[in-house]
């Protein structure tokens, strides 16, 4: 089918439309003073042409016995005006009724034909009235001076008694009108006529029937529309203009006189008719974005919302003076920006010369006119019948046409594909053998780069322990596994490293257990960044300027080289680390880069030894502002579980076998590790089998199992330096010291040497004091206070460089300790630091993360 005949059957359906339409709505119908023939329908409305048709019009509400009492030769002694009906009456602001009783009149002659019953019609009235012929009540709608409206889009039909008829004579037909708005009143819509009883009827019903017919019609299209969406749930265009075909059926039926057969209340259906008026417009936009796959624009989500709103407040609310006012000047209005939005979409497709485009702006813009003249209809511009439910067919055949053209299509390319299958699979393997030939070609350079990278990382991640207190087990496995020329092997971010480090303090085992970002060769090459720099680190230990420097400061020159290293690639390579350093004494030192929280077990429990983030992962820009050391005692027997966080990320498969959530708790891992007490291989086990590992998972397992206790103190000594203490209380520093220094040679014990210290600092033994200080430090590391006593003495005995130290060491594990910090930076200002009191400073004005 060609455009050509496309048009011409758009052209010949349009031609129908407007002759059916003129047929049902524009048959000339006798005037009454024309004085018609009994069986003939007479149009009581105004003809501007004839002087005689016009109504009258008084703004008095007359009483029944002044009814009666008119006659045509004291008619006019009312002040009447003339008036054209139907029309509204109050057309001009300063004309506006503000609900005041009005009342009109109109002479009209009959011709008797006893066998004959009349009525009339007298149209959409505003809102109550009661009528009148020739002084008695014929009729009458709605419940005088109520509050709520009553019918005021309400055809009247009244039926005249015989023999209130006067033939041959002038017979006065009456209306009292009692409006609602105060904007509007009278005879409003439609039109006013006299004639047979059955004539009159069979014209009303014909005419609403007819709305029916085509509202049955516009139900089965969005049953239709809504049976697409259902089968095919992902073109949701169906579901909008199914929504759209109903929402519309429901408002035009909410205007069709035979709601009225129902006895529904009034209230409730003209609420419900502004509900629905809100839904036509917003769902017409979205059935056009959706179809033409257009984003949805932020003017249009605003809309919606204005819409929604009022929607909620007219189903919240009853006073429909309200509801009109709001349609009237706030709704409306933004019907024209969402029109702007419809005719956007489909202008632009019109550029690219879509075909749908153009069938539906033909329908809409036929649609869009007819709500233009029905708006101007409900507003009293003018007085013209409804003709929105007509030319939406015009839209649905132009939906009809989108359809069997895509229905054709379809036909056509499966009809193409059937003729041509044979050969359309050849081609099709032949390009998929091409295309897997080539990914098995790049799969093996792939795994290649794999195995190079492997070989690199491997002799990085080493495991060098030289303390025989300390135990240390290391697990590693990479998600991502290959195999390349016959060998085996798997590559990731996951990293474990330990070696040995000796410092004037001792011997400590450094280790790290890392996970850098991302996925196979990304995550390797983070890998081998930490791997590289920490090994270069551990090279290094051996130059007499390391081997001087305590642990804490140790620990940090680590953790600085490392992280200059990582924030170099810009935010592009990032790792979470566990760094630290156990003695043979089991204090650890570490720092947790946003690694999971390291596991304590003792005694068959385990649990976490932080509770908090402090530090952002390696390569995190000014990440030294959150630097801070943990020290940590391992008592004989415990175990301390290091791991990546591919112990926490595992996948459970629900009941349903479709579905998988990831672990959430991240306390699932100390039940693991009670259930395998602490024991690597048993504790993967537990993991592999509760669920899926959806990540790199490796472990760094530390084991504290000394050979020489430390032996308690016996009781006797005990209270010998409660005694001792008892003495220093009372001033007697000397002879204090004497005992605790004959005590200590007996029982040496951090605590002799931490008191002792006290006393030589209250004599002002700097020098001995500094001696003491520094065995108790070294025989307990722990103590933080030994670590300020042993700075302040120092700095008392102006050994400011070394004082620096002892109080930089304190300040990186506790940077709350107030009077050190007051100490650390006083002496940084003594010993010009100018560059580290700068660094430290920001220590002091960064929360923790």
């Amino acid at each position: 089918m060609n455009v050509q005949v496309r048009l011409y059957m758009i052209k010949s359906i349009l031609i129908f439309l407007v002759f059916s339409f003129s047929l049902l709505h524009s048959q000339t119908l006798p005037n009454s003073t024309t004085k018609p023939n009994e069986n003939d329908i007479v149009s009581l409305d105004t003809n501007e042409i004839d002087p005689d048709s016009f109504w009258f019009m008084i703004e008095e509400d007359l009483s029944e016995v002044e009814i009666q009492s008119i006659t045509e030769s004291n008619f006019k002694t009312k002040n009447w005006k003339q008036i054209a009906v139907p029309g509204n009456l109050y057309k001009n602001k300063e004309n506006y009724a503000a609900k005041k009783i009005v009342t009109l009149a109109k002479w009209i002659q009959f011709h008797k034909d006893p066998s004959i019953q009349l009525s009339f019609r007298l149209g959409v009235i505003n809102d109550r009235d009661r009528t009148y012929l020739n002084g008695q009540l014929i009729g009458q709608t709605g419940e005088w001076n109520a509050t709520t409206p009553q019918a005021y889009d309400k055809l009247r039909f009244y039926n005249i008694p015989s023999q209130l008829i006067q033939p041959g004579k002038n017979n006065l037909l009456l209306i009292k009108i009692q409006p609602y708005f105060g904007n509007s009143g009278g005879i409003e819509q439609d039109e006013t006529l006299l004639g047979p009883t059955d004539k009159v009827n069979a014209r009303f019903y014909k005419d609403e029937f007819i709305k029916l017919l085509f509202l049955t019609i516009y139900s089965t299209v969005g049953g239709y529309f809504l049976f697409l969406f259902i089968r095919r749930r992902k073109d949701r265009e169906n579901l909008f203009f199914a929504l759209f075909s109903f929402s519309f059926v429901i408002y035009n039926f909410l205007r069709n006189q035979l709601k009225y057969e129902f006895g529904f209340s009034f209230l409730e259906m003209k609420k419900l008719e502004y509900m629905t008026i809100l839904l036509l417009i917003p769902f017409m936009y979205h059935f056009l974005r959706t179809l033409f796959e257009e984003r949805y624009h932020i003017l249009g989500k605003i809309l919606d919302g204005i819409q929604l709103v009022c929607f909620l407040f007219f189903a919240l609310t009853q006073n429909i003076e309200t509801f009109s006012f709001l349609l009237t000047n706030f709704v409306q209005p933004t019907w024209v920006l969402y029109v702007v939005l419809i005719f956007t979409i489909l202008f632009k497709n019109l550029r690219k010369k879509e075909r749908r485009a153009f069938y539906i702006t033909i329908g809409l813009t036929i649609v869009l006119f007819a709500a233009v003249v029905d708006t101007a209809t409900n507003r009293n511009y003018w007085v013209f019948p409804r003709i929105m439910g007509y030319t939406f067919l015009v839209f649905n055949i132009s939906l009809a046409i989108i359809l069997a053209n895509s229905f054709v299509k379809l036909n056509e390319e499966v009809e193409d594909l059937n003729k041509n299958l044979e050969k359309k699979v050849e081609e099709r393997t032949d390009a998929l053998n091409e295309s897997l030939n080539q990914l098995q070609i790049l799969k093996e350079k792939q795994d290649g780069d794999y195995f190079l990278t492997s070989l690199l990382i491997h002799p990085l991640a080493r495991i060098d322990n030289q303390i025989p207190e300390i135990h240390i087990e290391t697990y590693v496995n990479q998600k991502k596994k290959f195999h390349f020329r016959g060998k085996d092997g798997e590559i990731g971010g996951d990293i474990c490293i330990v070696g040995t480090v000796n410092l004037e303090l001792g011997e400590y085992t450094v280790f790290a257990n890392g996970d850098a970002m991302g996925k196979s060769i990304q995550g390797a090459g983070g890998a081998l960044v930490l791997g590289v720099v920490f090994q270069a680190v551990l090279s290094r230990a051996k130059s007499s300027y390391t081997k001087s420097r305590p642990p804490e400061l140790w620990l940090k020159d680590l953790y600085i080289e490392l992280q200059s290293v990582f924030v170099s690639f810009d935010g592009s390579m990032l790792s979470s680390v566990v760094l630290g350093m156990v003695a043979k004494d089991g204090l650890v030192y570490y720092i947790n880069a946003e690694h999971p929280w390291s596991i304590l077990y003792r005694d068959g429990v385990a649990s976490f030894i932080e509770t908090e983030l402090s530090m952002r992962k390696l390569g995190f820009p000014k990440n030294d502002q959150y630097f801070q050391i943990k020290t940590f005692s391992l008592e004989p027997g415990d175990t301390l579980l290091i791991g990546s966080d591919g112990r926490d990320d595992i996948g459970f498969i629900q009941e349903d076998n479709t579905t998988r959530i990831i672990n959430e708790d991240e306390t699932l891992i100390l039940r693991f590790v009670e259930r395998s007490q602490s024991e690597l291989s048993k504790l993967v086990y537990e993991i592999e089998t509760s669920g899926e590992i959806t990540d790199d998972l490796s472990f760094l397992k530390i084991e504290y199992n000394p050979k020489n206790t430390r032996m308690s103190l016996p009781e006797f000594v005990k209270k010998e330096y409660i005694e001792i203490k008892t003495k220093s209380k009372q001033g007697h520093y000397k002879f204090a010291l004497e005992q605790i220094e004959t005590l200590m040679k007996k029982f040496p014990h951090p605590n002799f040497y931490a008191f002792a210290g006290k006393l030589q600092y209250q004599l002002k033994n700097w020098g001995e004091a500094i001696q003491n200080f520094k065995l108790a430090t070294n025989a307990n590391p722990s103590r933080e206070d030994y670590l300020y006593m042993t700075a302040k003495t120092l700095f008392k005995n102006n050994q400011m460089q070394e004082a620096v130290i002892w109080s930089e060491r304190l300040f990186l594990r506790n940077k709350d300790h107030k009077q050190n910090t007051k100490l650390f930076l006083y002496l940084l200002d003594l010993t010009k630091n100018i560059d580290k009191k700068e660094f430290y400073l920001e220590f002091l004005t960064t929360n923790k993360v």
